[in-house]
């Protein structure tokens, strides 16, 4: 019977500890790819010249090939064109509504606002730049 203790206390503590991970963080948990881009231009811009324009769907283009790998341990990967450009650890506020990235760097903090995140989508909105911006992303 003593034999059982110790490993019954074991099973407690690992199980305490993976309920310890909320809903949203185990959704969150897998890679991103962005599949759609929203608002990169503001509403009601107006005299956008041609050069504009073309650098507006260019950044587009670039957002379009931008995944999010989020990991254990509250780490993520962030990716152009499947080459990681930005790691670091990611926190989640506001009753999980706003997503915080802070790069190994610590050179700037992203704040996300969760739209929406299903087993199958992730949108994100808003960041420290343009808050009309809105990425939607689907599992790779």
């Amino acid at each position: 019977m003593k034999k059982l203790i110790p490993l019954f206390v074991l099973f407690f503590v690992l199980s305490f500890f993976s309920s310890c991970r909320n809903k949203t963080v185990i959704l969150l948990t897998k890679k991103w790819d962005c599949v759609q881009v929203d608002n990169l231009v503001q509403p009601n811009t107006k005299g956008l010249t041609a050069k504009d324009s073309i650098n507006a769907e260019q950044v587009k283009m670039l957002l379009l090939t931008l995944n999010w790998t989020f990991k254990d341990r509250m780490k993520y990967e962030c990716a152009l064109n499947d080459q990681v450009t930005v790691q670091g650890k990611y926190e989640l506020q506001g009753n999980d509504k706003i997503l915080v990235c802070t790069p190994e760097s610590k050179n700037s903090i992203n704040r996300y606002i969760i739209k929406s995140l299903t087993a199958d989508e992730l949108v994100l909105a808003g960041n420290a730049e343009n808050q009309n911006v809105v990425l939607h992303f689907k599992p790779h």
